[in-house]
């Protein structure tokens, strides 16, 4: 996985976007390119957010937040971050991936590595401050946005993924609260065993080792087999902030530490970032309202933290393999009309 991660990134990383369509016409100028894109990634979660209450109206499926309190309140301890002290700020710091890219700040994370038990100290102070206020840094929550080319035709802006420059600052404190979360949801074991994204102890590998495991014995036990795969879109940017507070208040965080998530995903603000021969052109910044950011130390757990209830909704829950935002579900049957039924019935629930 590694080796496929760094290929596809040293193929796309240097790319220009000499041009986009929108809506027919062919735009060629980059800083209008830029604010194309910034307006797209800031939209499209609400576009798609319209497009699930029409498919709810018309095909009557539930609203997520109806069912959020029959499956998440449970009886669980508060959770208390502790305070952070300068042998930790240094162990996070020297943690990071050392990089040369860098966000608005100019800051790239190899020359904080590089000085970082000159400045723990300060930065343990500033850290405990947010702790104990529960307020995430405004200037930690601006954001610089580069679209990378995933598939498809490359003058459509829906086939670039957003990846996000956070500053590098921020993903230490990001980290401090990472830790913090991650210890309390692991020791009071929260999140969803078929969880295989972001977790202590897991891999692709040993997703897909589970996928193929349980298909080749049901065809071993002459069952009929079937798969359902599902990659949720844009579901990094379509993450409602309501929603997942709720979420995280039924699993025991509340409080000021409940205050600092809700810190940390209010009042962010992006800009894209399109190059071209050799130079930048930036949008200009945007207020974002939803989603968590790509790329980030700590977005990846709020998304896992926001559909971990998702295998018990779709009613498959021993047959259901998550990594992040890819869900796979394996139907079996004796019967192939009885298969038939379950695997359409699942796919419509998808």
């Amino acid at each position: 996985m590694e080796y496929y991660n760094e290929n596809i990134n040293k193929r796309h990383k240097k790319q220009d976007i000499p041009s986009i369509n929108l809506k027919g016409v062919v735009i060629q100028n980059n800083q209008i390119i830029a604010n194309v894109f910034n307006s797209y990634y800031s939209s499209v979660a609400k576009q798609i957010k319209e497009d699930i209450q029409t498919l709810n109206n018309i095909g009557n499926v539930q609203n997520p937040a109806t069912y959020l309190h029959g499956i998440l309140q449970q009886p669980l301890p508060s959770v208390n971050f502790k305070y952070v002290s300068t042998n930790e700020i240094e162990k996070v710091a020297k943690s990071l991936k050392t990089k040369e890219s860098h966000g608005y700040e100019e800051i790239p994370t190899k020359v904080i590595k590089h000085i970082v038990s000159c400045i723990s100290s300060p930065l343990a102070h500033i850290c405990n401050l947010m702790l104990r206020s529960g307020i995430f840094p405004t200037r930690l929550k601006f954001v610089e946005i580069k679209p990378i080319y995933k598939k498809g035709e490359r003058m459509d802006i829906s086939n670039y993924s957003p990846i996000s420059l956070l500053p590098s600052f921020s993903k230490i404190f990001e980290k401090i609260i990472f830790r913090r979360l991650m210890y309390y949801f692991d020791h009071n074991k929260i999140l969803a065993n078929n969880q295989f994204g972001f977790r202590n102890n897991t891999s692709t590998e040993l997703a897909s080792y589970l996928l193929i495991n349980k298909t080749l014995e049901a065809l071993n036990n002459k069952l009929l087999v079937g798969g359902i795969f599902c990659d949720l879109r844009k579901a990094f940017d379509c993450v409602d902030h309501e929603i997942l507070l709720t979420k995280m208040y039924n699993y025991g965080i509340s409080g000021k530490e409940l205050k600092l998530i809700t810190s940390y995903l209010q009042d962010r603000n992006q800009r894209v970032i399109i190059s071209s021969r050799s130079k930048q052109y930036c949008s200009e910044w945007e207020s974002i309202k939803q989603g968590v950011p790509q790329g980030s130390v700590l977005g990846p757990l709020l998304l896992v933290t926001y559909i971990n209830d998702l295998p018990q909704t779709i009613n498959t829950l021993a047959n259901t393999i998550l990594f992040t935002d890819d869900t796979s579900m394996i139907e079996k049957s004796t019967e192939s009309c009885e298969f038939l039924h379950s695997v359409q019935k699942k796919h419509y629930k998808c």
